[in-house]
């Protein structure tokens, strides 16, 4: 199964359980997925290439968590973690 089916499956499962940080977070990856599809022009993204957009969604989260932390926003910076 490609990465990419998995997501969707999982946004499924999320949205059934109602868990909206969870989907939230997958529809962003989605997102970023779908910016990617449309820069290239193709209909696919290899594996490799999500797996390095994903790093880089996990790497903007972390570095807002620490500026809320740093302007006193400990709930907002729990909600970026």
């Amino acid at each position: 199964m490609r990465l990419e089916e998995k997501i969707q499956q999982d946004i499924k499962a999320a949205m059934l359980a109602k868990e909206r940080e969870k989907l939230e977070s997958l529809r962003a990856i989605k997102a970023a997925i779908l910016l990617a599809k449309t820069a290239d022009g193709s209909e696919s993204v290899a594996d490799d290439a999500l797996v390095k957009i994903i790093q880089k969604l996990v790497k903007q989260r972390k570095e807002t968590a620490v500026i809320y932390k740093e302007q006193n926003r400990p709930e907002l910076a729990e909600k970026e973690l």
